[in-house]
C-alpha cells in the first residue's frame, strides 16, 4: 500500500529555503514509498517504540503497528488518511556552540513541526535534501504520538524512522548526503525539544536523533 506526504503550509522562510524545504518533501514521499520501506520499518531495531495518545500514558507499540500508523498516515486525535501530512515553522532557535542547540520543536500530535532556521541553512548550503527529508519524519513521528525514551540511545522510533528514510535514499542521493549534518541527526549532538503535549505549558528538551 502506497504512503503520500502532502505539505500544507511552509511559514518563516525565504523563497529559497521554501524550494529546498517542498524539495525535500519530495525525496521523503519517495522514501517512505520505496518498495521494502515498509518491511524494514516492521523488521528494524527498535530501542524504544513509546506511543501516546494526547491524553494518555505511553505504550510500547509493534514494528507492524508502527508501520500500520506510517501507512494509514495516522496523525494523532485525525482520521487516517493514508497521507503524511505536514505543516512547518522555520524559526530562529538555539544554534551548535550555545548552551542548549536545537533541531526542532515538536508539540505531541500537533502540527506545525518547528524546525531551527541554521539547520535549514546547514542543509541548504551542503545542498542535503536527504538530512533534510529524515529530520521532516522523525517530526512527522512525533505529530503522529511516538516520543522519545528517557535514555535517549538514538534507537526510540522518532530517531530510527529517521535512519530508514535516509537509507532508503542513499541509493539515488548519497552524494548529496553530509556527514556533518548526518552527525547532528544520529550522534545526539544537538536537542529536540519535542514529545509535550499541547497543554503543557513548556516542552521537555530530549536529543535529537
Amino acid at each position: 500500500m502506497s504512503v503520500d506526504v502532502q505539505l500544507h503550509e511552509i511559514t518563516g522562510t525565504t523563497d529559497a529555503e521554501e524550494r529546498f524545504l517542498k524539495d525535500s518533501v519530495i525525496l521523503l514521499r519517495k522514501a517512505v514509498s520505496s518498495p521494502g520501506f515498509g518491511g524494514s520499518v516492521r523488521q528494524a531495531d527498535y530501542g524504544y517504540t513509546g506511543w501516546q495518545s494526547l491524553h494518555g500514558t505511553p505504550r510500547e507499540l509493534t514494528g507492524d503497528q508502527i508501520w500500520e500508523r506510517i501507512v494509514m498516515g495516522r496523525e494523532c486525535g485525525k482520521t487516517a488518511d493514508h497521507t503524511l501530512d505536514l505543516a512547518i515553522s522555520v524559526e530562529d532557535m538555539d544554534r551548535p556552540g550555545s548552551a542548549h542547540p536545537v533541531i526542532g520543536r515538536s508539540l505531541l500530535g500537533t502540527l506545525p513541526v518547528r524546525t531551527a532556521r541554521w539547520f535549514v541553512t546547514q542543509c541548504m548550503d551542503a545542498g542535503d535534501r536527504v538530512n533534510m527529508a529524515a529530520h521532516m519524519m522523525h517530526q512527522w513521528m512525533h505529530v503522529s504520538g511516538f516520543v522519545h525514551s528517557h535514555e535517549r540511545t538514538g534507537k526510540d522510533a522518532p530517531s530510527v524512522l529517521a535512519k530508514l528514510v535516509r537509507r532508503a535514499l542513499e541509493p539515488d542521493y548519497g552524494e548529496e548526503i553530509d556527514a556533518q549534518i548526518t552527525a547532528l541527526l544520529t550522534l545526539d549532538v544537538s536537542d529536540c525539544d519535542c514529545c509535550t503535549a499541547g497543554d503543557h505549558p513548556e516542552p521537555t528538551a530530549i536529543r535529537a536523533a
